[in-house]
């Protein structure tokens, strides 16, 4: 119940604060951050050993901007990182990290024979691609392993307007009608990155895609260079096939740049 109280006090604030921050385009500061770092480890962790569980997370930590701004921030790497271990719910890295040492060490208690399997392990890397006035894109890259057959790596990105605290999306930069030029410079991106003809067809290659047509998924961010699609394993082929990186640089698209 606390969990849920957090949970709406804190989309509440953040509702009510950037409301009031949509009439203000102008910061005393330049937006600036430094790198926090958060870790927990399971009580049999000894030096080096790699017989126990970790749980490291690097992330950015905001000024230059409104502070319930900055707190959104933190609160969409806290569900990025909580995902998959709360339950549709938002955790504090504290609370995920918990769950993670606790499930391992529940794991270890039931089967003795496990802890000689090897440990477990959570590393989520947020960096920051842009910080500026109107924009603020992260990438949030998570490498974890707890049992199975192989680790699970994912890439998912976090894009904010710092004054307004609304999420940044394409039509914030792009001019009207952009869709199809983008789809088209991803198709051809994706598919010199996947080695394929242009007349390929994309199931018959083990990628699936809705009617065998391309189509740019809506897990991007922005860079210096272009903006970054990122096909995580699984999204569009099978695990063995690994992830696919598709970046539009800028250069190509300088006729639908705002």
């Amino acid at each position: 119940m606390k969990q849920y109280l957090f949970v709406a006090v804190m989309a509440t604030f953040f509702l009510y604060a950037c409301s009031r921050k949509e009439e203000k385009h102008e910061h005393a500061l330049p937006v600036a951050y430094h790198i926090k770092n958060f870790a927990k480890y399971s009580s049999n962790c000894q030096g080096d050993s790699l017989q126990c569980a970790s749980f490291e997370v690097s992330y950015p930590e905001f000024s230059g901007i409104d502070t319930a701004i900055s707190l959104m921030i933190k609160f969409k790497i806290d569900s990025a990182v909580s995902a998959g271990y709360s339950e549709g719910l938002v955790q504090t890295l504290e609370q995920t990290g918990n769950i993670f040492i606790e499930e391992y060490e529940n794991f270890i208690q039931a089967d003795s024979e496990a802890i000689g399997m090897g440990g477990w392990y959570h590393t989520t890397d947020v960096t920051v691609n842009i910080a500026g006035d109107s924009l603020v894109s992260l990438t949030v890259n998570t490498d974890d392993y707890s049992g199975g057959a192989h680790p699970n790596a994912a890439v998912t990105f976090i894009n904010i307007n710092p004054r307004t605290g609304k999420t940044a999306t394409l039509s914030d930069f792009l001019k009207p009608g952009y869709q199809a030029a983008l789809t088209k410079l991803g198709e051809a991106i994706f598919r010199r990155e996947r080695e394929l003809a242009d007349t390929a067809s994309f199931k018959n290659n083990f990628f699936d895609f809705p009617d065998d047509k391309f189509k740019l998924n809506q897990n991007y961010g922005f860079t210096k260079e272009g903006i970054q699609f990122f096909y995580n394993s699984y999204e569009v082929a099978p695990y063995a096939a690994g992830p696919t990186d598709v970046i539009i640089p800028y250069s190509e698209i300088k006729d639908w740049l705002k």
